[in-house]
């Protein structure tokens, strides 16, 4: 059986069973929601709540780890910025809060 027939046929029973939303979530994985302020990942919903409180932690730990005086904090608070950047640009639409 071809992959778009067998995918068609998976489609088509989850359908059948209720499930075709389900199917389209799982298609829109990874997916910004600017309207609710929510994410799709792995085929759940990302609470706008959540995302805020993910984008105060990176802060929060980017901001203890910048000032200390170790190659390793700052390498780990470079990630934490990165983390805290990414969102600023999906929440602002492609803009980080650096423009």
């Amino acid at each position: 059986m071809a992959d778009s027939s067998r995918e068609a046929l998976i489609h088509s029973l989850a359908q059948s069973m209720g499930m075709g939303d389900a199917q389209k979530l799982k298609s829109a994985t990874g997916r910004y929601n600017a309207e609710t302020g929510t994410i799709m990942s792995n085929g759940r919903v990302i609470s706008n709540a959540t995302v805020v409180q993910a984008k105060n932690y990176f802060t929060s730990q980017y901001n203890k780890l910048a000032e200390m005086d170790d190659e390793g904090a700052k390498q780990m608070a470079t990630l934490y910025e990165v983390a805290m950047e990414a969102i600023d640009i999906m929440i602002g639409g492609g803009k980080g809060a650096s423009e």
